[in-house]
């Protein structure tokens, strides 16, 4: 009886976990690709996985009816043991040849799309990513950088930095080159494409490209550390006149605040260290190497999220919370005396004029 209940609790455990799995509208559904590459993977691993089903129910059939031919009758003695077989060459044979046959076919489809997955494309729009404990930085290298004229056709004539969100126009090609900053992580934008480790001292390259407008989410798909499941990502897809309002919009200078409550937050961003870590072009750039990597809050109003996008940046009340206690996100690296609540006031009220 006390097996029975096992039995079934087990069962009901494993269906839990895998209803646990379903969702309707999930932001990261890897079988509803919105990307070409995303979609090359989904048109491959629907007849892999096909395939297995039909493996898995062959083997399975083969377990049932040996357990059902070969069990235990009333009336067998508990001396009697089945024939015992010793090899069978033709079955040896046919289960080494016939895995192979299937696995040489999978080779044959499966090939091509890794090459293409790995091929430089002739024209892209060129994005630099650099992972890091715990979010993700994106450079645009503008037409006066190294590698960047290719990007002038896309409008972006000076480099853009920002982090957490990667903006890409529809229908073209995104090339990444990925760097990490520290240990390994891995870029996943699931309905885009799939995962790419980051590795420590090597440069890794993977391409992206949405066939619609829209927000897709992504995150860190390697174990990195304490805030691993918080090193989330955002891909926005842009159609071209957005995209070009979106470049214009980056490449404008920020403006100075010169008075009021901006300004002495402007003053305060140094006093306070802020400006040792966080560059803000034409304002703040002049960063201590010896400090870790920060994200360049040259346009941080333009952005919907910020701490490895799991805070909104368009609630006030986050934003101000994270300036009391940055560590509210587990090992974070960024470190920060306490503030008065003036002094949050302030840094606020600059930090709104960058955007």
């Amino acid at each position: 009886m006390h097996r029975l209940r096992a039995r079934w609790l087990l069962l009901a455990v494993g269906l839990l976990a895998l209803l646990a799995g379903c969702a309707k509208d999930a932001p990261q559904d890897t079988l509803k690709p919105s990307g070409t590459y995303a979609k090359d993977i989904d048109r491959l691993q629907k007849p892999v996985f096909a395939l297995a089903i039909i493996v898995a129910a062959f083997v399975f059939a083969l377990i049932v009816y040996a357990v059902m031919r070969f069990r235990e009758r009333p009336g067998d003695s508990d001396d009697d043991l089945p024939p015992q077989m010793h090899g069978n060459t033709r079955l040896e044979i046919g289960w080494t040849i016939l895995p192979a046959i299937v696995l040489a076919g999978l080779s044959i489809v499966t090939l091509p799309v890794i090459f293409q997955l790995a091929d430089e494309p002739d024209e892209a729009l060129l994005v630099n990513v650099y992972g890091q404990k715990y979010w993700w930085g994106y450079e645009y290298p503008g037409a006066e950088d190294e590698g960047g004229e290719e990007n002038a056709g896309y409008g972006v004539e000076q480099t853009i930095s920002t982090a957490n969100e990667l903006h890409i126009p529809v229908g073209v090609d995104v090339y990444l080159t990925l760097r990490s900053n520290d240990v390994i992580h891995s870029f996943w934008a699931p309905k885009l494409n799939g995962k790419r480790d980051v590795v420590p001292g090597r440069t890794h390259h993977w391409k992206l490209k949405a066939d619609e407008p829209g927000v897709f989410s992504g995150q860190c798909a390697e174990f990195c550390g304490t805030s691993h499941a918080f090193m989330r990502l955002k891909v926005v897809a842009h159609d071209q006149a957005s995209w070009d309002e979106w470049v214009e919009a980056m490449q404008a200078p920020v403006e100075q605040p010169t008075s009021g409550l901006a300004a002495e937050g402007y003053e305060l961003f140094q006093q306070k260290g802020c400006a040792g870590c966080h560059q803000v072009d034409g304002q703040w750039e002049e960063v201590v190497d010896t400090n870790p990597a920060a994200p360049n809050l040259t346009k941080l109003f333009a952005r919907d999220c910020f701490a490895g996008c799991i805070y909104d940046l368009n609630d006030r009340n986050e934003l101000e919370a994270w300036l009391r206690d940055p560590q509210r996100k587990a090992g974070s690296l960024m470190v920060i005396g306490e503030l008065t609540e003036d002094e949050i006031d302030r840094l606020y009220a600059y930090l709104e004029t960058l955007k």
